[in-house]
């Protein structure tokens, strides 16, 4: 099986999702707007959506055409209640990001989270850019929240925790220098309970990045290394990419 398909499960989207702080995602949100520049009646597309954080709070601010997509049914599920709960205008859909339901279409389509290079070749992965490139309207403009490779390599650490109310993960790491394929051991442990997951992920370096977005078409236009527009850096731990439809 699929290293995604059993690690994006109930645990992490505890541990990983809903731990985020509301605030945070209100500002990731602001920089997605401003960057984007998408108003109400643009339609846009939070790709790997999770439990849709980023297309609640845009539906949350009004905007009318918002769609989140996301592979694991249940993020999918818990975004759709929440929306309901709330009487948001939202629309999910449960599919595959290798396979984006729409052409020539979209104004605008995000990745946040650094849920992008989740597959087993460059080639596989870049059948998201090539779905990103039909789905978006000449014109239309792809922005991408990613760990910068640059980072990693330069701060590499072969060990990490992390909790949450109680439960916690432990990263044990490995980095391939040739491939940029970073493999990881997660122990998830809390309430007696003990599951370890394999986490196989490529990581990118923004000339990467570029190249592999100009060869789909999509030309670069900017990168930052914060929601605040600094300029990206080696510092940056993340890197948030903007490219154009051309």
């Amino acid at each position: 099986m699929a290293w995604w398909k059993e690690v994006f499960d109930e645990r992490w989207g505890r541990l990983g999702l809903e731990s985020i702080d509301p605030e945070q995602t209100k500002k990731e949100t602001d920089f997605i707007v401003h960057v984007l520049e998408i108003d109400k009646d643009s339609k846009v597309l939070d790709l790997a959506c999770g439990m849709g954080r980023h297309a609640l709070e845009l539906a949350r601010r009004n905007f009318k055409h918002v769609t989140g997509l996301d592979l694991t049914g249940l993020y999918i599920e818990k975004a759709m209640l929440q929306a309901k709960h709330e009487g948001l205008n939202v629309n999910f859909v449960q599919a595959d990001m290798r396979d984006i339901p729409f052409r020539d279409e979209l104004d605008a389509v995000f990745n946040f989270y650094t849920s992008f290079g989740f597959f087993e070749s460059d080639k596989e992965n870049e059948k998201v850019i090539e779905g990103v490139f039909r789905a978006l309207k000449p014109g239309g403009r792809f922005l991408m929240d990613i760990v910068n490779r640059d980072w990693i390599v330069r701060n590499f650490q072969r060990r990490g925790w992390s909790e949450y109310e109680g439960d916690y993960i432990l990263e044990e790491r490995e980095f391939d220098l040739v491939t940029s394929y970073a493999t990881a051991i997660w122990t998830f442990m809390g309430k007696g309970r003990k599951v370890e997951r394999k986490i196989k992920h490529r990581i990118y370096s923004l000339h990467e990045l570029i190249a592999l977005f100009e060869s789909h078409g999509l030309k670069f236009k900017e990168a930052w290394g914060s929601f605040d527009k600094e300029p990206l850096t080696w510092d940056n731990r993340r890197q948030k990419v903007l490219a154009i439809k051309e």
